[in-house]
């Protein structure tokens, strides 16, 4: 699997002419991806963006993505049908040809606006836990508008990509906040509209501002600071918050289920974030894609330091290409504010 840049769609189209038996997936914004999907054939998937992540670090504008060769990796391409449930079938049939492969994994590229991730997610239900499932919401540079995901000239909802890995691959994720000290019990929630009423029988709003210490008009200013975290075995699943209702109930970026405990997070160290992750890399791999949320990177360039992240990101593998999604899948679970990585030997 091999990066590319390009800063046209004229220099793509040349590239992908000359590599007639090679497959791309195409990462670019709104405009750029429309514009090739109709001049691409079958052996191309292309996703948009809200920003590219390429061999030379974090770029705005760019083309993206990578190219692999169908005669060394089996790779089925999948298109997610609205809603999911009726592609169940194809799904099984694609996950059948890698189930007893561990170092396969799963491309995921989901419709960034439908709000339907977790729809999505769940029809996975028959995978193994292990199996490597990465993704990203595509995006639209915070137009908020539409998002495009193609499979050659043909629009499609959501697309899975199985490939079936001959080299060792690995997934890690990465968020740049840990728990404050403060939680927070999700007593009353429509998980659906991902809409959540009372944290402790307290109106949301209310409650949630009390506990972070801010006055209450002022809680939505804290939201990329100070997201909501469900914690398990494996680590922290961020859930950001979106907008503040007239109810003073609040609507998040992913689901928060009833009854279920939250942490109010808070930003960690970001030496010591970086440093776990570059501690997490079992592998040497010859090739990385990185998926990293919009509120990541527009947290990155408040602080200006998307260059800092580039730097320690390509210490990994100069070989690296990605883009900055509205949401990110990793294993079976959907959230945000999230880098996950994929790792191939």
């Amino acid at each position: 699997m091999k990066s590319f840049m390009f800063g046209s769609i004229e220099e793509l189209l040349s590239h992908a002419s000359k590599n007639k038996d090679s497959a791309f997936v195409v990462f670019a914004g709104v405009e750029i991806i429309r514009k090739l999907s109709t001049q691409v054939g079958e052996n191309v998937i292309l996703c948009s963006t809200s920003g590219e992540f390429t061999s030379e670090g974090y770029k705005d504008s760019s083309i993206t993505g990578f190219m692999y060769n169908p005669a060394d990796v089996d790779v089925d391409v999948v298109e997610i049908l609205y809603p999911p449930a009726k592609g169940i079938q194809e799904l099984k049939k694609a996950y059948g040809k890698v189930k007893n492969n561990p170092n396969a994994f799963a491309l995921l590229l989901c419709d960034g606006l439908s709000a339907m991730e977790e729809g999505i997610i769940t029809t996975f239900y028959f995978t193994n836990p292990s199996f490597k499932i990465i993704g990203g919401s595509a995006g639209d540079n915070l137009k908020f508008t539409k998002t495009l995901i193609y499979i050659g000239k043909r629009e499609v909802y959501s697309v899975v990509l199985f490939f079936n890995s001959k080299t060792k691959t690995q997934l890690i994720k990465e968020n740049l906040y840990e728990p404050c000290g403060e939680r927070m019990l999700v007593t009353d929630a429509d998980p659906i509209k991902r809409i959540v009423k009372t944290f402790n029988n307290q109106p949301a709003s209310t409650e949630y501002a009390r506990l972070l210490g801010v006055n209450e008009k002022d809680l939505e200013k804290s939201f990329l600071s100070n997201p909501l975290g469900r914690t398990s075995e494996s680590g922290i699943y961020i859930t950001s918050p979106m907008k503040i209702n007239s109810d003073k109930s609040i609507t998040f970026y992913s689901q928060i289920i009833p009854n279920s405990f939250v942490n109010i997070l808070q930003l960690a160290t970001h030496e010591k974030v970086i440093k776990n992750t570059l501690d997490a890399v079992k592998i040497k791999p010859s090739f990385v894609l990185s998926i990293n949320c919009i509120l990541r990177s527009l947290h990155f360039k408040n602080t200006n330091s998307w260059k800092d992240v580039d730097k320690e990101l390509l210490t990994i593998c100069k070989n690296h290409t990605g883009f900055v999604s509205y949401g990110e899948q990793f294993y079976k679970n959907h959230f945000n504010q999230t880098m996950v990585l994929l790792l191939v030997e």
